[in-house]
């Protein structure tokens, strides 16, 4: 194979695996946190073009998401598994905030954006909440 080819090669690779590395399900950020309070959790939480932006791992309990739409479309955010179904009732947009309050027990839940497409464009991820 000759220098050209094996360029050719690598670079059908590399792009492979970048579209590949975009549909990553976990788009958790070292730019969001929980706190815990007296009365639970507080969750930070960015939705933006096509991200969730939040801990992938909380504690058990009372837990307020305070939900920021960082974003240029409309977005929202839904919460299930464990018994829980949670959504914000509107859809967030560009620029606006409110927070969803949920009482979760330990297990895995999911995370999306159930605006549209966003889910399929990688707005999901999964959510582990451990025993407090």
């Amino acid at each position: 194979m000759n220098v050209k080819t094996r360029l050719s090669v690598c670079s059908v690779i590399a792009c492979c695996l970048a579209v590949t590395g975009c549909g990553s399900s976990q788009h958790a950020t070292g730019d969001t946190t929980f706190t815990r309070t007296t009365a639970g959790t507080d969750v930070q939480v960015k939705l933006d073009e096509y991200r969730i932006h939040m801990p992938t791992s909380i504690p058990a309990g009372h837990t307020v998401f305070q939900i920021a739409n960082t974003g240029s479309h409309e977005h929202n955010i839904r919460i299930t598994g464990q018994g829980v179904n949670a959504a914000l009732p509107k859809n967030l947009e560009p620029g606006q905030s409110q927070d969803l309050t949920v009482d979760l027990k330990p297990g895995k839940y999911k995370v999306d954006c159930p605006v549209g497409p966003h889910s399929t464009l990688g707005m999901h991820l999964e959510l582990t909440v451990t025993q407090s």
